[in-house]
């Protein structure tokens, strides 16, 4: 019995993994990163990624019934959940997280057919909205070393990011150190830098995720906060700021990866992590808020099919070079080959009347000389 070739889109595994495996070490990695919230902010932080959890498994099985067809089960609704309390601060409520999972789930990902399908990276349009609706909230970032309340208002003393600082065209009060253990305010789960990339890391060499988006990124990023620093001092120093700062780190790792909206050649993986490096650091110079990244990101996703495409015309060329060389070779041979026929050499029956003057001339003197005889004929 012949098996058949099944078409899909991303995600795709090699080997004896599966889809699930593979979004098993994704939900993994992310673990460590809200235990690393709950030390910074108590079991509030727990809580959020629940809240996150539920609301998209919630949501997935409604947008299964609206498109009436059988749930599948997969992680990649819990990982949508995870990612996007990672995102806000602690102190967010609880119905904002609600709503960026909302839109996540039944605005980018089910209308376009389900997991496998979305344009768009879930996580990132969710945190946009969030921003659009409640900036004042997702940008009111706590202290750290605060045991938030689980339920209710928060009272938690706040503090500015250093994205903002950097925004501002300041130094932080913060020092490098602090914000690669974690201490200094931002997005609950993109502040501790150390733990983020082991993170990132362990998905890497698990081969849930890839390693050319974020590399060709962060080197690209890193040449463009080096050639246009927003701050004075050490270049070094302003260059950690910049990386250190907001969800540059989280965001390489856990977002620009992700296998449904990133391209699928190496090439155009290539492109992507340069181009998103581009519009990031754009998007965080001239941007009104200090987090640009998930926006950059959105208008990124755009072009993923783009870098495919291209790629794929690359490596069609590349494969093909031979022959395309050798079928250019033979047809400039053939219009070398082709005689130039001159003028002197066309038959004679080619040329008019009027390219052959001897042979009008004869002619008219000769019906000239009829004309006289017959007129004389006629005189007689």
């Amino acid at each position: 019995m012949k098996e058949k070739l099944m078409f899909q889109n991303a995600p795709h595994v090699r080997q004896s993994e599966s889809v699930v495996t593979m979004m098993a070490d994704v939900v993994l990695a992310l673990l460590p990163i809200y235990l690393m919230g709950v030390f910074y902010y108590g079991t509030r932080a727990i809580f959020l990624g629940i809240c996150g959890v539920i609301s998209c498994l919630a949501l997935s099985a409604i947008g299964s019934l609206l498109l009436r067809e059988k749930a599948v089960f997969d992680l990649t609704p819990i990982i949508t959940g995870l990612i996007i309390p990672l995102l806000l601060p602690a102190n967010i409520p609880y119905y904002v997280v609600f709503s960026a999972c909302a839109v996540a789930i039944l605005v980018v990902k089910f209308p376009f057919g389900g997991t496998g399908n979305n344009l768009f990276n879930p996580a990132a349009v969710g945190f946009a909205s969030a921003a659009i609706c409640w900036p004042e909230k997702v940008f009111s970032y706590p202290a750290t070393m605060q045991n938030l309340e689980i339920f209710g208002e928060v009272t938690a003393k706040t503090a500015q990011s250093p994205a903002y600082s950097l925004s501002l065209g300041a130094v932080p009060d913060y020092n490098v150190l602090d914000m690669l253990l974690g201490s200094a305010p931002g997005p609950m789960g993109a502040t501790n830098i150390l733990v983020v990339a082991a993170c990132g890391i362990f998905l890497i060499v698990k081969k849930a995720a890839n390693w050319i988006t974020p590399a060709f990124f962060l080197a690209q990023y890193s040449v463009l906060c080096l050639l246009f620093p927003r701050i004075g001092g050490s270049a070094f120093d302003a260059l950690c700021y910049e990386l250190f700062s907001g969800m540059i780190i989280f965001g390489a790792f856990f977002m620009l990866t992700e296998p449904v909206t990133s391209p699928k050649r190496d090439f155009g993986k290539i492109l992507a992590g340069i181009s998103s490096a581009i519009v990031v650091f754009l998007f965080r110079y001239f941007g009104k808020f200090e987090m640009g990244f998930a926006s950059a990101l959105i208008v990124m996703n755009v072009f993923s099919p783009i870098f495919d495409s291209l790629c794929e015309n690359v490596l069609h060329v590349y494969r093909h070079k031979d022959s395309i060389i050798a079928s250019f070779r033979k047809k400039s041979s053939e219009e070398k080959a082709e005689p130039e026929i001159p003028e002197e050499s066309l038959p004679e029956e080619t040329l008019s009347e009027d390219e052959n003057p001897e042979e009008t001339e004869e002619e008219t003197e000769a019906s000239e000389k009829a004309e006289e005889l017959s007129g004389e004929e006629a005189a007689v």
